[in-house]
C-alpha cells in the first residue's frame, strides 16, 4: 500500500514538472519566517537573475514597475493576513529587466501557507508561479489600439455597425443605426423591422445583388439603396457587408456597416441637374447665334456655302460642349475626343490640323480635364494664334510611354507669339488648375507659336486594335 502511494506521488510530481516545463512556468517560494526567497531556473530567467544571485524582497520590489508596486504589496498583504487569507491570489504586473531596462509583463499566482506560531495563526510561506505574458499583453494592446482607431473612424464617418445570424435569426445593431433609420434612440428593431423601411423594390434588389455576388464567388457586398423613414421621406444609404456561408451553401452570418449618403447623393443629383441645364442653355444660345447669323447673311449678303459652313461650325461647337459636360465616367477614345473638340475649327480641306497618335482609350478621370485643356488651346489659337489667319495650322500628336501618354500641341504659321505679361483665365486654367488633374503640363510661348506638352497620368491605358 505504501509503495502504491509513493508511486502515485512520484507520478503526480512528474506530471506537474512536465506541465510546468511545457507552459514555461517559473516557481517561487518565499519563506516569510527567514525572509529567504528561492526562484526556479525559469523564474530567474523571466526576471533576468543570474543562477546564483541572491534574491530578496527588496530586489524584487525594486524591479517592479512603480505604477504596479503598490497594488502588488496590497494583494500580498491580503494573502498573508490571517484574517483574510485570500486564496490563490493573482498578479499581472510589469518588471524592468536589469541592465537593458526592458519592460516585461509577468503573471504570478500565489498562495500562503499558515501555521501556529507562539499561539497565533501566522503565514509562514508564500509559494507561487511566474509566467512571462509580454507577448499576450502586447497583442492585447495592439488589438485595443486597432479597435480604438476603428471605433474613431466609424464614429467620424457616422457609420452604423450591424450583425445578423441567419441560423438563430438574431440581429444586433449599433445605436447609430436608429439615427440613420430615423427611429427612436431607445428602439431595438429586428431585421424584419428594418427591412420594412426599405423603399418599394429595394429589398428585392438587395437580395439579387447579394445572390449575384455570392454566385460569382464574392463574399463582400456593396449596394446603395433608399429607405423610407417614419416621416415618409426617402433617404439614401450605403450598405457594405460580408456574408459567410454554411457547409451546405446556405447563409450563415452577415456582418456589415450602414452609411448615410443622402446628402452626397442629393448633391450629386443637383449637380447633374445643373450641368444638364447649363448644357441646355448653351445649346439654346448657340441656336440663337445660328438664327441670327442666318438672318444677317440672308439674300445676297453671303454665299450659301458660307452660311452652311457657319451653321456646321456652330453645331460642331455644340457637340464639343457635350464632351465638356460628360459625367458618365465612361472612357473616351482619345482620337475621338480630340476630333470632337477641334471639329468647330477645321476647314473643308482639313489643312488646319495635323493629328497623329495611336487609338488609345483615355481613362474616365481625364475626359473632362483633357477636353477643357484642348478647348482652351483651340479658343486661344482661333483668337490670337495659328487659327487666326489663313496660313496657320496646329500639329497634335501623342504616344504611349509606359504608364503615361505624352501629348503635344504645337502651333505653326500663325502671327508671331510673345509670352503674355499676365496670365489670363485660359493660361491659368491649363497650366495650374487642370495640371493638378492631368499630370505634368508645360505651356510655352516661342515666337513660332504656342506649345503645350502634357504628360497624362494614365495608370491603365488600353490600346484599340
Amino acid at each position: 500500500m505504501a509503495r502504491t502511494i509513493d508511486r502515485q506521488r512520484r507520478e503526480s510530481e512528474l506530471r506537474l514538472r512536465l506541465a510546468i516545463r511545457a507552459a514555461h512556468i517559473g516557481i517561487w517560494d518565499w519563506n516569510l519566517e527567514t525572509g529567504e526567497i528561492n526562484y526556479s531556473p525559469r523564474a530567474r530567467e523571466i526576471y533576468g537573475f543570474a543562477p546564483d544571485q541572491p534574491i530578496t524582497d527588496e530586489l524584487v520590489s525594486a524591479m517592479t514597475h512603480p505604477f504596479d508596486l503598490a497594488r502588488n504589496v496590497a494583494i500580498t498583504g491580503r494573502a498573508i493576513d490571517p484574517t483574510t487569507q485570500d486564496k490563490t491570489v493573482s498578479y499581472e504586473y510589469r518588471i524592468r529587466l536589469p541592465g537593458t531596462g526592458e519592460i516585461r509583463w509577468v503573471l504570478a499566482h500565489g498562495e500562503a501557507l499558515f501555521a501556529e506560531v507562539e499561539g497565533k495563526r501566522t503565514a509562514v510561506r508564500f509559494i507561487g508561479t511566474l509566467q512571462d505574458i509580454t507577448d499576450r499583453k502586447n497583442s492585447e494592446a495592439a488589438l485595443a489600439k486597432s479597435e480604438t482607431r476603428q471605433r474613431l473612424a466609424i464614429d467620424a464617418a457616422r457609420m452604423a455597425i450591424w450583425d445578423y445570424d441567419f441560423i438563430t435569426d438574431t440581429f444586433r445593431g449599433s445605436p447609430e443605426l436608429n439615427r440613420i433609420y430615423g427611429l427612436d434612440p431607445a428602439a431595438k428593431p429586428t431585421a424584419e423591422d428594418l427591412q420594412a423601411c426599405y423603399a418599394p423594390g429595394e429589398q428585392e434588389r438587395i437580395r439579387q445583388e447579394t445572390q449575384k455576388a455570392i454566385s460569382e464567388g464574392e463574399r463582400q457586398i456593396e449596394v446603395e439603396f433608399q429607405l423610407r423613414r417614419p416621416g415618409g421621406d426617402l433617404h439614401w444609404v450605403l450598405l457594405r457587408a460580408e456574408v459567410t456561408l454554411a457547409d451546405d451553401g446556405s447563409y450563415e452570418r452577415a456582418i456589415g456597416v450602414l452609411m448615410d449618403i443622402d446628402a452626397r447623393k442629393r448633391n450629386g443629383e443637383r449637380q447633374a441637374l445643373l450641368l444638364r441645364e447649363l448644357n441646355h442653355r448653351v445649346k439654346n444660345s448657340l441656336s440663337v447665334v445660328q438664327s441670327l447669323a442666318a438672318q444677317s447673311l440672308r439674300g445676297d449678303k453671303a454665299k450659301p456655302e458660307a452660311v452652311r459652313d457657319f451653321r456646321d461650325r456652330i453645331e460642331a461647337l455644340a457637340r464639343a460642349n457635350d464632351v465638356l459636360l460628360q459625367q458618365d465616367w465612361v472612357a473616351f477614345s482619345l482620337p475621338s475626343l480630340v476630333a470632337q473638340i477641334i471639329e468647330p475649327y477645321r476647314d473643308d480641306e482639313h489643312r488646319r490640323f495635323v493629328v497623329e497618335g495611336d487609338n488609345l482609350d483615355l481613362p474616365p478621370s481625364l475626359n473632362v480635364p483633357v477636353a477643357l485643356a484642348l478647348h482652351e488651346l483651340c479658343t486661344n489659337a482661333a483668337k490670337y494664334g495659328a487659327l487666326s489667319n489663313d496660313e496657320g495650322f496646329v500639329r497634335i500628336s501623342w504616344r504611349r510611354t509606359g504608364r503615361h501618354i505624352e501629348f503635344d500641341w504645337s502651333e505653326h504659321g500663325g502671327p508671331p507669339v510673345a509670352a503674355p505679361r499676365d496670365d489670363g483665365f485660359g493660361t491659368r486654367l491649363v497650366s495650374k488648375v487642370l495640371a493638378s488633374q492631368i499630370g505634368e503640363v508645360d505651356l510655352s510661348f516661342p515666337e513660332s507659336g504656342v506649345r503645350c506638352r502634357m504628360r497624362l497620368q494614365a495608370d491603365s491605358l488600353a490600346q484599340r486594335g
